[in-house]
């Protein structure tokens, strides 16, 4: 789809004023001559309609009705007609001529072969710019199509698993299984109703993971050190929408939730350097986190490519009883 960047009236007028203004220096130049006024005034205004009708059709309907549509030779030989036909008008039905025929022809052909070479210089350039656009213009369509898709993918998932955690503490009647489908709600509604775009605000994203570490507080029997920390947040932060969710899930579903810690802070310096960490005790024996992360580390790590592209790095570091997450992002 093109882009007008001026109202059609305002692309004319510019027309009308560059045919202007081409008359009037031809003008200018040739009122020194000895001629009749009305012989200048024939001549210039020959040279403005047929340097336009060179300019108009070549660019109009010789580029893309013939060389666009791979008619090359066609092309070829509208425009050598077109050319020597106009030349050989104004030489010989409206003659402005010099003592040497030869060197008539040749000042006619100056403008007309310029006119003609400019236009098709202009044309593809043209199209070499609408053709970059609608380039991007995919690309830009497609990125946003596959970030929909990650996310149509993440989001059962985290509602799956809470679902279930839920419906264990429903099952043994605990206490806390009312406050835990409140806090499960402000984050459906978090994740439902805040996603009117690429980017929220970062404290809206801060309160949601406040709610999903709030929500594992109320679901484990066991008491584990949680720590969740945050620093230089300010109202004009953005970021990718539920881009800390895996690895929050990763250290509540895969870390030592009995008597482990878990660590999550999430620090902005140098005003829009964004560092996101999280450390979190794991149990010997237990399988790699991305051997039972499956779809999740491996949606977050394109979300991460697609959204920030060269503006950030992530470090997965997994000993054996221990497991961190370095994510830092260049927010501007």
């Amino acid at each position: 789809m093109k882009t007008r960047v001026l109202p059609r009236s305002a692309v004319y007028a510019l027309h009308i004023l560059f045919w202007v203004c081409y008359g009037a220096i031809l003008y200018a130049s040739l009122s020194n001559w000895e001629r009749s006024q009305t012989q200048i005034w024939i001549t210039v205004i020959s040279d403005v309609l047929t340097s336009s009708a060179i300019v108009y059709i070549n660019f109009f309907w010789f580029l893309p009705k013939l060389y666009r549509k791979g008619k090359y030779t066609l092309y070829i030989v509208a425009s050598v007609s077109l050319v020597v036909s106009l030349v050989f008008f104004r030489v010989n039905v409206l003659p402005l001529s010099h003592k040497s025929i030869s060197y008539t022809y040749f000042i006619r052909s100056v403008p007309a072969i310029g006119f003609y070479l400019l236009t098709t210089v202009i044309w593809f350039f043209d199209n070499l710019i609408s053709a970059n656009r609608r380039e991007i213009e995919l690309r830009n369509s497609k990125l946003d199509s596959e970030l929909k898709f990650l996310k149509l993918q993440l989001s059962p998932h985290f509602l799956f698993n809470t679902l279930n955690n839920i419906y264990s503490m429903a099952y043994f009647s605990d206490k806390n299984t009312a406050p835990a489908i409140l806090k499960l709600s402000e984050m459906m509604r978090h994740m439902l109703y805040e996603d009117q775009g690429k980017f929220i605000p970062l404290s809206r994203e801060i309160k949601f993971m406040e709610n999903f570490i709030e929500l594992w507080r109320l679901k484990l029997d066991e008491k584990p050190t949680i720590v969740f920390k945050h620093s230089g947040v300010q109202e004009g932060h953005q970021i990718a929408h539920l881009i800390f969710l895996v690895f929050l899930e990763n250290a509540f579903k895969h870390g030592n939730t009995m008597n482990g810690t878990i660590h999550v802070n999430l620090d902005i310096k140098e005003g829009e350097v964004l560092h996101f960490h999280v450390r979190n005790d794991m149990i010997a024996g237990n399988k790699t986190i991305d051997e039972k992360s499956g779809v999740g580390l491996i949606n977050v790590r394109k979300r991460l490519d697609l959204i920030y592209p060269e503006k950030h790095t992530l470090t997965l570091r997994e000993e054996p009883a221990l497991f961190t997450v370095d994510l830092t992002i260049h927010m501007r």
